[in-house]
C-alpha cells in the first residue's frame, strides 16, 4: 500500500543551489551565477549527505553531511528533476564509468535507480510529493504549495497506473484544505485513467470542499452516469442536494480514507 506520509517519507533526490562562478580570463573575466545540482539523502540524526551532480545525474565532487535544517533552507528543491528525465542517457552512462574508472569521485546514488520504468518514476514522484509535505510541517508554505503544483504539471513518463498515486496526492492534499492544488491532481489522474467513476466522485469532494456545488454535482453525476450503482456518488449527490448552501460537515458526508493501492479501482475518498 503506498503511503506518502511525511513520517514515512524522507528527504531524498534532486536539490539545487545558485553558485557565483569565473567565466572567461584576464580583463573579460567576469562573474556569473549559475545553478549547481546537488543529490540528496536525509540521514539519521536530522542531517542530510549532498552530493554535486551535473545536469546528467553524473557525480561531480564528492560527498559530503549537512544539517537537514540548512538544506531545507539554503537549497531548491528540483521535483521535475528525476521524474522528467526517467533515465540517465548513454552517455551520461559512459562519463559514469569513465569517472568512477578514474578514481575521481565516489559514486553512490543510493535511491536512485536510473531505469526509467513506471516503478521508479512513481518512486521519485512520491519522494518529492513527500518533500512537500515536509516543507509544508515544518511552515513553509510556499515551497510545499510550489512543489505540489509542479508536480500536478511535470511531463514525464506517466502510465495510466500512476492514475492511483496522482489520486493518493490529490486525497492528501484535500485533507490539507489544498482545494486548488488536490484538483490539479485529481484532474491529472482522470486524464491518465480516462473517465473513471471513483476518481469524479473524489473530484465532486474537492468541489464541494470549495462551495462549487455546480461543479461538484456535475461530478457526480457524470459519475453516476458510468456506474449508477456507486451508492457513494448517489448519496453524496442527494446530501449535497439537501444540504444546498450549508457548510460541510467536518470530513464530508462520510469518513475518510488513507493512501490507497496502486491496483485495481481507484479508492474513493468519501
Amino acid at each position: 500500500m503506498a503511503d506518502a506520509s511525511p513520517k514515512s517519507t524522507k528527504v531524498s533526490g534532486v536539490f539545487s543551489t545558485l553558485e557565483i562562478k569565473k567565466v572567461g580570463a584576464g580583463t573579460t573575466q567576469r562573474r556569473t551565477k549559475a545553478k549547481q545540482y546537488w543529490l540528496v539523502n536525509e540521514l539519521d540524526g536530522d542531517q542530510a549527505e549532498i552530493q554535486p551532480i551535473n545536469e546528467n545525474l553524473v557525480p561531480i565532487g564528492k560527498k559530503r553531511v549537512i544539517r537537514l535544517e540548512d538544506l531545507l533552507e539554503r537549497f531548491e528543491p528540483e521535483p521535475e528533476f528525476y521524474v522528467k528525465t526517467g533515465r540517465a542517457s548513454p552517455e551520461a552512462w559512459q562519463e559514469l564509468k569513465e569517472r568512477q574508472a578514474g578514481g575521481e569521485v565516489e559514486i553512490s546514488l543510493e535511491g536512485f535507480d536510473l531505469t526509467g520504468n513506471p516503478e521508479d518514476v512513481e518512486k521519485s514522484a512520491r519522494s518529492s510529493f513527500g518533500l512537500g509535505l515536509t516543507y509544508l510541517k515544518r511552515g513553509n508554505r510556499e515551497k510545499a504549495e510550489d512543489i505540489f503544483r509542479r508536480l500536478a504539471e511535470v511531463e514525464a513518463d506517466f502510465v495510466p497506473a500512476h492514475k492511483h498515486m496522482f489520486n493518493d496526492f490529490g486525497m492528501s492534499l484535500r485533507k490539507q484544505s489544498l482545494l486548488d492544488l488536490a484538483l490539479k491532481h485529481y484532474l491529472r489522474a482522470l486524464k491518465l485513467a480516462g473517465d473513471d467513476e471513483n476518481l469524479l466522485h473524489n473530484i465532486a469532494r474537492a468541489y464541494f470542499e470549495k462551495k462549487d456545488l455546480p461543479m461538484a454535482i456535475s461530478a457526480l453525476e457524470k459519475s453516476l452516469s458510468l456506474n449508477p450503482n456507486l451508492s457513494a456518488s448517489r448519496k453524496f449527490l442527494r446530501y449535497i442536494k439537501r444540504a444546498g448552501a450549508a457548510e460541510p460537515a467536518a470530513g464530508g458526508p462520510g469518513g475518510g480514507s488513507g493512501a490507497g493501492p496502486t491496483k485495481g479501482p481507484i479508492v474513493i475518498d468519501i
